[in-house]
């Protein structure tokens, strides 16, 4: 019923069409593949090939699929090519099937069926899927990943917000560290702007910060300090610092885009841990949404404790995968189920506990805020 041919990425950017995810534009899987396609290990894979498939019903364009088929080595001499999303190996924010027109279910039998007949690979895998994927009718679905998010224009302002979702502690959190860098001769100030090479610099010098904690500075690796680069570049970007006395000790990277603003990237200088910065960062990114009456603030894709302080919605993702019928596959199959299980019990145990504390959060907000209406109705 449907039929498929295979165009370049530079085809690609010649055709208009509507992306649910930054990752699936034209201009990214360009630049991504560019910038990746000489890095090789066992995270970006090897030998990377593009295959933007594009997909008609009749004499109609209907969806196209961006894929990228790649080698990996296991178990020291296992060499296994996949198939995959192309970009999803680092930065996925979400992936799927890019649909022009409406598609029946069959259609992912009729595309799973082409690349069995077309390209060479061990295993199929596809990640960061939304639940409504039209994957979901060719295979099984497990949970990925997740992003906390809020809904900006769900509130009638920021201070309502607050009080829907931040709890009476953390409120009092903001508060107290406030009192605390004033009392200790700083005065606060927020600037927002566009990424650029100056405030790039001080990103840099701030992400630094990060490694006295262990955690892992992205600036350090120049291809993917690039790719971040690019990304700023062609996307309408900005970066929120916190200043102490005109300095910068913390800041916020974000992207807009289909009227949401992204969270990229984040980090405060562990110098000015006890201030709060972090914090005080990530609340004036959310402040920022609010004045420019933007419909979503994504956090992006992870499930850090951190972010539930601010938000108590998560977008789930999920994965899916296929494996051809050859020695290599059936050998390493039951350690890819296994670990496939595995990791769909871990990121459901996360996002249930998750679930759990922000059910929990929700009722002391508002057994908070009944004791408060009680207390004020016996004052009237």
């Amino acid at each position: 019923m449907y039929s498929f041919s295979l165009i370049t990425l530079e085809d690609l950017k010649e055709i208009k069409y509507f992306s649910a995810f930054p990752g699936n534009q034209a201009s990214w899987l360009s630049d991504w593949y560019h910038t990746f396609k000489s890095k090789n290990d066992n995270d970006f894979g090897s030998q990377k090939k593009p295959y933007i498939i594009t997909a008609y019903h009749g004499s109609k364009l209907v969806a196209i699929v961006p894929l990228l088929k790649l080698s990996r080595t296991y178990f020291k001499f296992f060499k296994l090519h996949f198939v995959e999303f192309l970009g999803q190996q680092w930065s996925g924010m979400g992936y799927d099937i890019l649909k022009i027109r409406e598609l029946e279910d069959c259609f992912a039998q009729d595309l799973v069926k082409w690349i069995r007949r077309n390209i060479s690979y061990h295993f199929l895998i596809f990640k960061y899927l939304p639940k409504t994927s039209q994957l979901k009718h060719r295979f099984k679905f497990y949970k990925y990943a997740g992003a906390p998010f809020i809904n900006p224009l769900t509130y009638k302002n920021y201070k309502h917000f607050t009080q829907n979702v931040y709890t009476r502690k953390f409120r009092e959190d903001l508060r107290r560290t406030l009192r605390r860098i004033k009392k200790d001769g700083f005065e606060m100030s927020v600037e927002q702007k566009l990424v650029n090479e100056e405030s790039l610099k001080l990103i840099k010098e701030i992400s630094a910060s990060k490694t006295s904690d262990g955690k892992g500075n992205l600036y350090e690796s120049k291809v993917k300090a690039d790719f971040h680069k690019k990304m700023y570049k062609n996307m309408q970007s900005q970066v929120i610092f916190i200043k102490f006395n005109g300095k910068a000790v913390a800041y916020g990277t974000c992207i807009d885009f289909n009227d949401q603003r992204i969270g990229v990237d984040a980090a405060f200088d562990r110098s000015f841990r006890k201030y709060g910065v972090g914090i005080h960062c990530i609340d004036q990114v959310i402040r920022s949404c609010f004045r420019d009456k933007l419909t979503k603030l994504s956090f992006g894709v992870g499930m850090d404790a951190y972010k539930f302080q601010f938000t108590n919605s998560i977008e789930e993702f999920y994965m899916c995968f296929d494996f051809k019928y050859r020695l290599k596959s059936l050998l390493v199959l039951p350690y890819f189920h296994y670990r496939i299980k595995k990791m769909n019990q871990s990121v459901s145990s996360i996002l249930q506990k998750n679930k759990e504390q922000v059910k929990a959060k929700t009722e002391n907000i508002t057994t908070s805020k009944n004791k408060m209406n009680f207390v004020q109705s016996i004052e009237m």
